[in-house]
């Protein structure tokens, strides 16, 4: 299972994944232009693999104008 934090809903989910973060945003309702990604504490590029007792928190991207 891989810990997924979701940070604008304060929420932690536990999800039974394997995958790169590209794959894993949209199991989550995000996309790679909708957040920025922390794996176990650390920025991660999208091709970055998450698995078993991985940490991942989702960070969603503010744009205004």
């Amino acid at each position: 299972m891989v810990k997924v934090v979701l940070m604008r809903e304060k929420q932690t989910l536990e999800v039974d994944y394997e995958g790169t973060i590209i794959d894993l945003l949209p199991l989550v309702g995000y996309s790679l232009e909708t957040a920025v990604v922390l794996k176990n504490g650390s920025p991660v590029e999208e091709e970055e693999t998450v698995g078993e007792a991985d940490e991942v928190r989702v960070i969603p991207v503010v744009s205004g104008g």
